[in-house]
């Protein structure tokens, strides 16, 4: 007795689907590899992390890594529906929920080719006493946000992981739907 199907054979319509949702599966998504993070909209580049970073989860941040010794180190773009809001008020939204602020530094600086707006402050985060560094860069229609945030005692022996990761930042590419 022949059979005209295997018994591993599929209806023609649930291949046709099945294919569709593996091609939409391997296009999506958030990647980063080799230093480049894409989510479709924007694909920037970031420096090197050490390895005694491990990457963590952090609301509202695109990429996040900590280091017990040496602190954490954030990056989120930020690309929808941004008026031309001056950056003092960004960075005052970024900090929000703060307490005690006291800027050591605050400056704007080039990073990609754009000013950014750099600022240290010491401040009282849920009644912890940490110091955060901030660039924040307007460009494309996006805003971009990097920051370290340690302990007081540990904040300057992170200083210089986190200004190698500044310092390698770089929009690629910027897909905002018009």
């Amino acid at each position: 007795m022949r059979h005209s199907q295997t018994p591993f054979a599929l209806p023609p319509l649930r291949v046709a689907v099945l294919c569709g949702c593996l091609v939409l599966a391997a296009c999506g998504g958030t990647t980063f590899r080799n230093a480049i993070y894409d989510d479709g909209v924007v694909r920037y580049r970031v420096g090197s992390v050490p390895a005694s970073f491990r990457p963590i989860r952090v609301e509202d941040n695109d990429l996040a890594w900590h280091d017990a010794k040496l602190g954490t180190i954030s990056i989120n773009a930020t690309c929808s529906d941004y008026e031309d809001v001056p950056e003092a008020a960004l960075m005052n939204h970024l900090l929000f929920g703060t307490t005690q602020r006291s800027y050591r530094l605050e400056e704007t600086v080039t990073l990609d080719g754009r000013g950014a707006h750099h600022v240290v402050a010491e401040l009282e985060l849920d009644g912890v006493p940490v110091t955060v560094e901030v660039y924040l860069i307007k460009k494309d229609g996006c805003v971009y946000d990097l920051s370290h945030i340690a302990g007081r005692d540990e904040f300057a022996a992170g200083v210089p992981v986190f200004t190698a990761f500044a310092q390698g930042f770089a929009v690629l590419a910027t897909h905002l739907k018009k």
